[in-house]
């Protein structure tokens, strides 16, 4: 499954690194669009919610959003 990870964050992206490893951890990803990422991953959006959430500081956001069927890209990598 490909799934849309999106974030509202508080502090600078460089302030993540703990979050930008466990987001390239779930599998093949590409975040060209920031601060959204593609994520293939078998895990649902559920897990994949809960296994970023304690990377966040409060007052950030976070979507996932799983993709199913028609949706398309360009230089998405």
């Amino acid at each position: 499954m490909i799934y849309f990870v999106s974030f509202r964050l508080q502090s600078p992206w460089e302030e993540y690194e703990d979050l930008e490893r466990a987001l390239k951890a779930l599998g093949p990803w590409s975040n060209r669009t920031e601060p959204t990422w593609l994520v293939e991953s078998r895990l649902s959006s559920r897990t994949i919610r809960d296994l970023l959430k304690p990377h966040l500081k409060p007052g950030d956001r976070l979507f996932v959003g799983q993709f199913s069927q028609n949706w398309a890209g360009t230089n998405m990598g």
